[in-house]
């Protein structure tokens, strides 16, 4: 009774399938023999390579055979975008033999000379510092990876050479500027609007069409336009050779009705397009700071662990060796939280991906077909968008969208929020790559500007501070004059608090040992050039005159330019604006603002307040 019971409960038996893998060696020998080969990267893409044209096949071979190891999985290139720049690499220093070392046919005649003549011959003005450090890199990996092959396959100086890439330091490159606030925000709304406008048309307006047909045309069209879509239904797309779709063109056409794009409305009302990508990718970008590359790579499963207003994203980063996988907890909620938003993509592409096999967010209808491969979109889609929008750039030319900048411009203004705190400003990667790429910009050159104007008035106000006696303080400094911490001997501070040694704007402890002029000569500064001098003393006073001489300062800014004002009174007004009445009782001041405003007449200008 056990065994039955047990054979009973077993599972049954079923056949297990592998999916067909071409034998490397195999596809390796082809490689070599015919100069080309297709191979699938890590990231899933197709990548397609024919050296055949280059020639010298004697030192092509061991180059083919390298570039087909970088492109297998675990090779550095895992996307297409990367495999590209090697074979476009090798394809440049095919030319550069060409036109400089026609004699040479195989590995081990090439030398050192001729990789430093190569780095030469590519700055002659062929390509910008950056790119011949690139294309240099991908050259001596290419050779170092075919001396690791095959030892012995290029001489030892050359392996030598291989130690460091150019002859020189060709410096860092120049980091994507973020788009200003306004165009920032230029660029939200419009994203925005497309966003609610796609929705409508797919799920709102797209089911009414499939219920009912189109809202114009006659019986007979509307018949036309229901079986069409019945059929797109069923079959995911239509061709234009269908004789239901020539009946409804036909019919469209003698209505006088623009076919123009017939067959991309019929697949719009149930699918997204290729131009309906860009807004969800560019308020997805603005809104949660993720790599271009990354939102094109998130899949059906990329929320986790959702929370009260909260979810994560989970995506991929194909250049974090080693650490690829990461996750962003962001708002979750409605179409306007990064969340909600990526909830409304999965809706609208979930008729598509029912045909599909790919597990990708982005599945859409697109040149006849549907397909889960985002691409880069064209420039012509971008500039559309722009166009659709009338989006301006500060110049108040229409702006040009550069996806690659959407993160820089998140990233502008998460650093302008945290106020450039490396601890909360590098997010996804380590503060020296935050400080380099995402500060280090023209946009927010302003702020680190404005901010080395602040450190710099702050330590001209430590270098010279204004000493400033409350009336408290003067009380108590009038009971023991001993401990008055005042430029003068004990015996005259009680003379120096009566005005024994006043000037306009403060009492001086030293007329003739000014900071700014020779001892024993008079002070040559302006008579506002007290507010900056140790010398001196305010007391409250001479609160009347430093609130008239504010008055006055206010007043001079009609008849001079913005420049010239700051030049000269910026720093005196702030002193006494922001320093020296905040320091006072409110009610001291209000009683010495009332004295200067009721004996205006009385109060001494000195002769540059009157010039």
């Amino acid at each position: 009774m056990t065994a039955v019971a047990g054979s009973a409960n077993r599972r049954p038996s079923r056949r297990v399938w592998f999916p067909e893998t071409l034998d490397p060696d195999v596809e390796i020998a082809a490689a070599l023999e015919h100069f080309r080969f297709d191979v699938r990267l890590r990231y899933g893409e197709h990548i397609s390579v024919d050296l055949a044209a280059l020639g010298r096949p004697d030192l092509l071979r061991p180059f083919t055979g390298t570039l087909w190891r970088i492109c297998q999985i675990g090779g550095p290139a895992g996307a297409r975008s990367t495999a590209t720049t090697y074979v476009s690499a090798v394809r440049r220093f095919w030319a550069y033999l060409d036109d400089c070392h026609p004699s040479i046919r195989r590995p081990e005649d090439l030398t050192p000379s001729h990789v430093n003549d190569f780095e030469i011959w590519l700055r002659d003005g062929r390509h910008s510092d950056i790119t011949t450090y690139q294309i240099l890199a991908r050259l001596t990996a290419c050779l170092r990876i075919m001396h690791e092959e095959r030892p012995g396959a290029i001489s030892e100086s050359l392996f030598a050479r291989l130690h460091h890439v150019g002859s020189y330091y060709y410096g860092k490159s120049r980091p994507r500027d973020a788009y200003s606030d306004r165009v920032a925000a230029s660029l939200r709304e419009a994203a925005r609007r497309e966003v609610l406008v796609i929705h409508q048309r797919v799920v709102v307006a797209g089911e009414k069409v499939l219920r009912d047909g189109p809202a114009k045309g006659d019986a007979g069209t509307r018949s036309a336009y229901r079986m069409i879509m019945e059929r797109i239904v069923q079959d995911g797309t239509i061709s234009c050779s269908l004789s239901i779709y020539h009946s409804l063109y036909m019919r469209r056409r003698e209505a006088e009705a623009d076919n123009g794009t017939l067959i991309d409305d019929l697949h719009g009302h149930l699918y997204l397009s290729g131009s309906d990508v860009v807004p969800f990718l560019v308020l997805l970008s603005l809104e949660t700071g993720i790599e271009i590359e990354c939102c094109k790579g998130l899949t059906t499963n990329c929320l986790k662990n959702p929370t009260a207003g909260s979810v994560e994203i989970e995506y991929c980063k194909r250049r974090a060796r080693g650490a690829e996988w990461h996750r962003l907890r962001v708002r979750d909620g409605s179409s306007g939280t990064p969340g909600g938003l990526v909830r409304m993509i999965l809706r609208l592409t979930e008729r598509a991906r029912r045909f599909l096999t790919s597990d990708s967010l982005w599945c859409y209808y697109q040149r006849g077909g549907l397909t889960a491969d985002i691409g880069y979109p064209s420039d012509t889609v971008l500039a559309a968008f722009i166009s659709r929008n009338g989006i301006l750039d500060d110049d108040g030319q229409p702006a040009k969208l550069v996806l690659s900048r959407l993160r820089k411009t998140h990233k502008a203004e998460w650093y302008r929020r945290t106020n450039g705190q490396m601890e909360q400003f590098a997010v996804g990667h380590t503060a020296e790559v935050a400080a380099n790429h995402y500060a280090d910009i023209p946009a927010l050159r302003p702020l680190h500007e404005a901010a080395v104007a602040a450190g710099l008035q702050d330590a001209l106000d430590a270098a010279l501070p204004v000493r400033i006696v409350p009336p408290r303080l003067e009380a108590r400094m009038r009971k023991a004059p001993a401990k008055a911490d005042l430029p003068v001997p004990p015996a005259e501070v009680i003379a120096f608090l009566d005005g024994a040694q006043d000037l306009w704007l403060a009492s001086c402890g030293g007329f003739y040992a000014s900071p700014f002029g020779t001892k024993g000569q008079p002070c040559p500064v302006p008579f506002w050039g007290c507010l900056d001098c140790g010398n001196a003393v305010i007391t409250s006073r001479k609160l009347p005159a430093l609130i008239a001489f504010l008055t006055f300062m206010v007043a001079q800014r009609e008849t001079l330019h913005a420049a010239d004002w700051a030049a000269k009174f910026g720093r005196a007004h702030r002193r006494i604006a922001e320093q020296i009445l905040p320091a006072f009782p409110g009610a001291v001041v209000a009683a010495a603002r009332t004295v200067a405003e009721s004996q205006a007449e009385l109060l001494y200008l000195p002769p540059e307040a009157s010039a």
